[in-house]
């Protein structure tokens, strides 16, 4: 486990490097969940691609609400897993309007509440929404910080629950938005790539991969490219 010095120089570097803000950080409470909610095992580039025809057809919780979950369904129909998310965002935001009287709730309890939402999916709204700290852990954040030697852990859920004793509050916002492009680009699965990795003498991962391909050049520019753009 590292020190809260080490984390924080990590977390301060990859800020520098990754400076932008998420891809589904999108707008108000209402529109960044349900972007989180689309984005699930879809990539963001598809998700991004249908969301204005999305938002004109459904402007509000309350539009939302009173549609059918096929009528939803034809909006979305180029994302995977379309009907079970039409579905979850119908109850979702008919559980909003009638419970929490049209309003985004604000809380962990009541986000994972609704429909469709979990921990990771409320954690991402907490920080972008509502400026809560949160971490959200997604495989990213989960295979990272475990090779960082930050955490130990099994499972994401584990690795949420070692991470938020860790890492201060004021940081913690800091750790999806970060990590998330890092492990797309340098930290991959499988072989990672060290040899271009920004924070690699911060790192803990016995097995690095230090030996840079002939077309280093190319994927180093990709990365940069992806560092100031979103998410």
């Amino acid at each position: 486990m590292k020190s809260t010095k080490s984390i924080l120089l990590v977390l301060e570097k990859l800020k520098k490097e990754f400076p932008n803000r998420g891809a589904m950080e999108i707008g108000n409470p209402y529109q960044n969940l349900v972007a989180v909610m689309l984005s699930a095992r879809t990539r963001d580039e598809q998700v991004l691609k249908l969301f204005p025809s999305f938002l004109k057809n459904f402007p509000t919780v309350q539009k939302l609400a009173k549609s059918t979950p096929n009528q939803i369904d034809r909006r979305i129909k180029t994302i995977g897993m379309d009907r079970q998310k039409a579905k979850n965002l119908q109850k979702m935001a008919d559980e909003v309007v009638n419970k929490f009287h049209g309003q985004i709730p604000n809380t962990m309890e009541d986000l994972t509440f609704l429909t469709g939402v979990g921990r990771k999916t409320a954690s991402v709204i907490l920080v972008t929404s509502f400026f809560k700290p949160a971490i959200a852990v997604d495989t990213h954040v989960h295979r990272v910080t475990n090779r960082l030697g930050w955490v130990n852990a099994t499972t994401p859920e584990k690795t949420e629950k070692a991470l938020l004793e860790i890492i201060p509050e004021t940081l913690q916002p800091v750790v999806n938005r970060v990590f998330v492009k890092f492990g797309r680009y340098i930290c991959i699965p499988g072989k990672p790539r060290c040899w271009g990795c920004p924070i690699q003498k911060y790192c803990a991962y016995k097995n690095k991969n230090l030996i840079k391909p002939k077309n280093s050049a190319k994927i180093l520019d990709t990365w940069s490219q992806q560092s100031s753009a979103t998410r």
